[in-house]
């Protein structure tokens, strides 16, 4: 008997709604701190803000880890699983070619789609405070690597 993974994704066309607001992870394979270096993070945040992603998402708010990224994003007429796996693939050409060895990205992403009643700047404010937790720096405001639209 062969074991199929678990779909852990919502229903297809949830992802093609413009008007629903995701709160995406995405992690770097086996977890390793790429993004310490400060070139590979600027190579991926400049990817954030032109091209793929910045033309077919609307933007709330990202924060780029050493090891993964938060987004918190809707997509704009076209699926956000597709729009992601493309971004992906496109990265981890870029990250290669500025000098990274073997897997970028692991297999697909985590994602919670917010409800209606949630705080959609709250949830921006969470994402961008995880250096906090993690003890990086003091003040999310002091992280180069984060943004939201309230800022």
């Amino acid at each position: 008997m062969v074991k199929r993974r678990k779909n852990i994704r919502l229903p297809n066309q949830i992802y093609e709604l413009s008007s629903q607001i995701f709160s995406i992870t995405i992690c770097i394979q086996g977890r390793r701190p790429i993004f310490q270096n400060e070139a590979w993070a600027k190579i991926l945040l400049g990817s954030l803000n032109t091209g793929l992603l910045a033309k077919q998402t609307e933007q709330y708010a990202w924060c780029l880890m050493p090891d993964h990224l938060h987004l918190l994003i809707s997509p704009r007429g076209a699926n956000l699983s597709d729009i992601l796996s493309a971004w992906k693939s496109y990265t981890g050409h870029l990250l290669r070619k500025g000098g990274l060895e073997g897997s970028c990205w692991q297999r697909g992403f985590y994602d919670h789609a917010l409800r209606k009643e949630e705080d959609f700047q709250r949830a921006a404010e969470y994402i961008v405070n995880n250096p906090v937790r993690k003890g990086l720096v003091e003040n999310w405001r002091d992280y180069p690597f984060s943004w939201h639209r309230w800022m």
